[in-house]
């Protein structure tokens, strides 16, 4: 009983300066207006603490002007770091993998354009396996591609649809994100209009067999315009969904 008793008397001290702490606390001001029809809030007193600058210090960098002529990075758009700390990058302007170690210095290139085995015709995502492997999701070919981290083609499969996303979990089974949108393309008008599209993730196994549909995300749009016969221009829209798999 004695137990229960100091338990409250506890909690109840702890509880009543945060009451007061809490009273003490200024107002978050808020201003509200509507642009477009959007109902924009903002905070006119930001940042609310005050402004914080950081130093950034350069601890290692690769790719640059000056270093060897195939380590020279042209458009970069993804990077990873294996176990031994070397850094994977991908290069969607030379469309290849570019493998730099912990100090920055160049080591090789992974694939080349190309539309035999272990070549890409446009490289958007990859991801490090377990064994040392590389899978590279072929966006232009519609499929994915197995190499070792080496540059030797292991395996590879086609893609029914088009796929723009890529994950691998620990067991080596792989998550593929397909885009897909609402509207049909030969109803698109000259003028830009908003079209929405759905995002569906799948997962299959390395072999690509076992494709699993798992979920279908909402809320992505594109604005788009026929360009006449099969031509269509395209923009990013307002919002984007990020997933991954932890």
């Amino acid at each position: 009983m004695n137990g229960v008793k100091l338990c409250l008397v506890v909690c109840l001290v702890i509880a009543i300066p945060a009451i007061v702490i809490s009273g003490q606390q200024k107002p978050y001001p808020v201003v509200t207006e509507v642009k477009d029809g959007v109902r924009i809030v903002t905070n006119p007193d930001f940042p609310k603490d005050g402004r914080y600058s950081a130093k950034l210090t350069v601890e290692m960098s690769c790719g640059e002007e000056g270093g060897p002529q195939a380590g020279v990075l042209n458009k970069p758009l993804r990077l990873d770091v294996d176990d031994q700390g070397n850094v994977y990058v991908m290069d969607y302007g030379d469309v290849n993998i570019k493998v730099y170690d912990s100090q920055g210095r160049f080591l090789r290139a992974i694939g080349r354009q190309g539309q035999g085995p272990g070549d890409f015709g446009g490289v958007v995502f990859f991801n490090l396996m377990t064994g040392g492997r590389i899978c590279v999701l072929d966006m232009m070919q519609r499929r994915i591609i197995i190499m070792t981290n080496g540059g030797r083609y292991v395996s590879g499969f086609t893609l029914d649809g088009f796929f723009r996303s890529l994950a691998a979990d620990a067991q080596d089974r792989l998550f593929i994100g397909k885009w897909s949108t609402t509207k049909e393309m030969d109803k698109l008008s000259g003028e830009f209009q908003e079209v929405p599209h759905v995002t569906s993730i799948f997962r299959v196994d390395a072999s690509g067999k076992e494709l699993v549909h798992l979920m279908d995300l909402f809320g992505e749009s594109i604005t788009m315009k026929s360009t006449g016969g099969a031509g269509v221009v395209a923009r990013s829209g307002l919002y984007t969904i990020v997933w991954t798999i932890s």
